[in-house]
């Protein structure tokens, strides 16, 4: 018997844990044809990322595009906007805008976006490249005893008096109920539920240990290129190593409350695998 793929998107993967690449993307597809916009989410959920590279959207494309996972938000009111599409936020580099940490978007609010669709207007010659890490693969590598350990507890993330949220450290995806490692550099201040001493140990490793590389994939951008990541399970960090101009501009999409993962019952067998020969 002959099996045939029906599938409109080709996807090809971009690194070992996080990411696919859309072989020869059709802009208008992805627009209006509910098929290919549904395989595209499907993909998102799957890789946490898919990458389609030289798309050119317009913004209005661009907005529609976004639509394909959820409702397009109004951004934030402090950041900067496109003069003629309000769904858009643009993101110049000669206004000195940077990113240049490990961050999930958002997570100073009880509710985050849940994905994220970036388009690269201005590329520099050189440079200005985006890695983003898979939080899903950073909890499953953790050791049994750490999982353990972090289960139950709750962050702080603080962008200002008026800008404060607590989260699980880590949290059950709403779509496909895996784990995410939910603590970030830019926007986590301590875990609440530990002594603060223990807390300025452990969330500088979990931190850490979320951008290690095998967890990571580094995109080195075109002119014309769109990347879409779930916000939710994935952090990014934008280099500035660049000379010259980078403009961006990005759609967030609509989220949901986030629960607590919990572990249900003790991990049987032991840690030998990930707690070292001692």
């Amino acid at each position: 018997m002959t099996v045939t793929d029906d599938r409109i998107l080709d996807l090809q993967p971009v690194s070992g844990r996080i990411g696919v690449k859309v072989v020869a993307p059709d802009l208008d597809r992805l627009v209006d044809d509910e098929v290919a916009r549904a395989e595209l989410h499907r993909a998102l959920l799957d890789h946490h990322l898919v990458v389609l590279p030289g798309l050119y959207p317009t913004p209005e494309q661009h907005v529609a595009m976004a639509s394909a996972f959820g409702d397009p938000v109004v951004p934030e009111d402090h950041l900067p906007k496109h003069p003629d599409y309000p769904l858009v936020c643009r993101f110049d580099s000669a206004v000195g805008y940077k990113a240049d940490k490990w961050h999930t978007d958002g997570t100073f609010r009880d509710v985050v976006p849940s994905v994220a669709v970036l388009t690269m207007r201005t590329s520099p010659a050189t440079g200005g490249d985006t890695v983003w890490a898979n939080c899903c693969a950073a909890y499953d590598d953790l050791s049994n005893g750490m999982k353990r350990l972090i289960d139950g507890r709750k962050a702080l993330h603080d962008q200002g008096p008026d800008a404060k949220a607590v989260h699980p450290v880590v949290v059950v995806h709403p779509d496909t109920g895996l784990p995410i490692l939910f603590v970030n550099d830019i926007f986590t201040r301590g875990i609440m539920n530990l002594p603060p001493e223990e807390s300025n140990a452990i969330l500088p490793f979990l931190i850490r240990h979320v951008s290690r590389p095998e967890f990571t994939y580094r995109h080195s951008w075109a002119e014309g290129d769109v990347v879409v990541w779930d916000n939710r399970s994935t952090q990014h960090y934008a280099l500035f190593d660049f000379d010259g101009q980078r403009v961006v501009e990005r759609v967030h999409v609509a989220g949901v409350p986030m629960e607590a993962y919990r572990i249900e019952s003790e991990v049987s067998g032991g840690d030998s695998a990930t707690e070292g020969p001692w």
